[in-house]
């Protein structure tokens, strides 16, 4: 197989395609022309800070081709997962936007009065009330779930905490070890992707971090593409190895290769 043959393109956002609000190296450009020429564009995120209509007027504004469905993070993970095991109240440490995309399409009650599991997200509304409930909650058997393990989210600030932050601190302060996570590279998102991604037609994982984005990519049976722009950053690994995945600088000088 060559570039040439890649049908279903799945980029990371945060780090691949742009920092904040500032896009990397006119990927924007690249991007347009590759979804003009028919190939299928997915975003690829683990950011639970915003939820999917954010994510769609963000995208819009950045003139990317975005819609409903090719966005992918751990809320439609959750979605999916609330439903199929009839989940009807938990308590979330996560934004309000978040909770009320859930509660919107799942109908789950969100409440620290006898729910039946935590959901631990990557919460830019954490208070320390927030936090002394859940691990309250834990203390009493109650079990959690992460939406992802990103340890902190890239900013033009630097880095920022991130859910698999919080939910160390949880950790560290319970002793007890959440039950798994919904985001990159969990069986639980490689399940979803595996649903919605054409499995018949060859894809492609773009991204900045090697424990999510290429060992996601890998487990779903994509290429893989490590960029430099994030986390991973090629003049500070020079020893490290990755087998079977391209390294470029930026997402824009691997998309001009197709």
């Amino acid at each position: 197989m060559t570039v040439k043959d890649i049908d279903n393109i799945i980029l990371d956002l945060d780090g691949t395609v742009y920092v904040d609000n500032k896009i990397i190296n006119k990927s924007d450009i690249e991007i347009r022309r590759l979804a003009k020429k028919g190939k299928s564009i997915y975003y690829l995120t683990n950011n639970t800070s915003k939820n999917t209509k954010h994510y769609i007027r963000k995208l819009n504004n950045l003139n990317l081709p975005v819609s409903t469905n090719s966005i992918i993070s751990p809320i439609h993970v959750m979605i999916d997962w609330i439903k199929k095991n009839n989940i009807k109240c938990v308590y979330i440490l996560g934004v309000q936007e978040l909770i009320d995309e859930l509660k919107e399409k799942t109908g789950v009650a969100n409440s620290s009065k006898n729910p039946e599991l935590i959901i631990v997200a990557f919460d830019k509304e954490l208070t320390y009330q927030k936090l002394e409930t859940a691990c309250e909650l834990i203390n009493n058997g109650v079990p959690y779930y992460l939406t992802h393990i990103d340890i902190f989210c890239p900013t033009l600030k630097g880095n920022m905490p991130d859910c698999g932050a919080i939910g160390m601190l949880i950790e560290k302060t319970t002793g007890k070890k959440s039950i798994n996570n919904f985001g990159k590279p969990s069986d639980l998102m490689t399940d979803y992707i595996n649903k919605i991604v054409d499995k018949d037609h060859n894809k492609i994982v773009v991204g900045d971090r090697i424990h999510t984005d290429i060992e996601l990519g890998k487990k779903i049976g994509a290429e893989t593409v490590l960029v430099c722009t994030g986390e991973y950053q090629n003049s500070k690994n020079d020893n490290l190895k990755i087998n079977n995945t391209q390294i470029y600088n930026t997402l824009t000088d691997y998309l001009l290769t197709i």
